[in-house]
């Protein structure tokens, strides 16, 4: 009987310390759980935040982007430069940043493609500040260059009409022309029928510019229906570009004084009546005419 007892006690001494060992171990399971929903609530607002923050600088590495797409030069360099630094921002923008350290480096490589950005900036404006000099540059030398232009032109202008002054100041002029038909005896005659020649009587006037010596006098009688009384040796001058036929002439020498000269022409019947046009060319040049009638 006594060991009967003394089995139930035992019974009751284990039963007792497994309840003491259950407490304990539910006690720990209920600490274990707290520390787990605790670690599992931290876990996910770290992931809220990671993804936050990932966000964050996602939007300003698309805002770096836009701004680097905005940049406009013609440096084929800094272009190719910068289409690399893109492409690294695309590389950036696809990595899954869930945790603290790709968080930091995801921050520490926006800040780099930031500084680049500011050195294209720079690079950018000092060599759109460049371009605008030279461009600057280029318009005054061309406007110098229309300047000089301009002016060499007025010099040639001047420089032709100086010539063209030169050439008149040099050339000879005829004054007191007078037409004179004459018949046999050398008296005046109006009627066609006595004329035997008719006479130029002008002056050749004095001219210290022009040259002195020998200079040949050509004559031209038009008559009424424009045709010139020509030569019997058909002789001819060039005036204008043109060839003129001539009815009489004279070489005289010239001495810078005023040159009385008289040129005969021979009637050869071609004669008729009207009024008709003298004019008297030298050197190329007409230095003077005038008008006569013939009955």
């Amino acid at each position: 009987m006594p060991e009967k007892k003394s089995n139930v006690g035992v019974l009751y001494g284990v039963v007792g310390l497994l309840v003491v060992v259950l407490a304990v171990a539910i006690y720990m399971l209920l600490d274990l759980k707290k520390d787990y929903d605790v670690t599992s609530e931290e876990l996910q607002q770290n992931k809220v935040f990671f993804k936050m923050e990932k966000d964050s600088l996602e939007r300003e590495l698309h805002f770096i982007y836009t701004e680097y797409d905005s940049l406009e030069t013609d440096n084929e360099k800094i272009q190719s430069e910068m289409v690399l630094q893109q492409e690294k921002i695309d590389r950036l923008i696809a990595i899954q940043a869930d945790d603290a350290y790709k968080i930091k480096m995801y921050r520490r490589e926006m800040e780099t493609l930031r500084t680049v950005l500011r050195s294209y900036i720079v690079q950018i404006d000092s060599l759109n500040s460049q371009n605008q000099a030279l461009m600057a540059e280029n318009i005054q030398l061309k406007r110098s260059e229309q300047t000089l232009q301009t002016q060499k032109q007025q010099l040639e202008t001047e420089k032709a009409d100086l010539e063209d002054i030169k050439d008149l100041a040099s050339s000879l002029q005829a004054s007191d022309m007078l037409i004179v038909p004459i018949n046999g005896k050398n008296r005046p005659k109006k009627r066609i029928k006595y004329i035997d020649k008719i006479r130029a009587d002008f002056v050749i006037r004095a001219n210290s510019v022009a040259l002195p010596g020998e200079k040949t006098i050509y004559l031209r009688l038009i008559r009424p229906d424009e045709v010139a009384l020509g030569t019997p040796e058909l002789e001819v001058i060039s005036y204008n570009d043109e060839e003129l036929p001539v009815s009489a002439s004279r070489t005289v020498t010239y001495e810078n004084a005023d040159l009385p000269v008289s040129i005969f022409w021979t009637n050869n019947g071609e004669i008729v009546p009207g009024e008709y046009v003298a004019e008297l060319y030298c050197e190329g040049k007409l230095i003077g005419n005038t008008t006569f009638v013939l009955m």
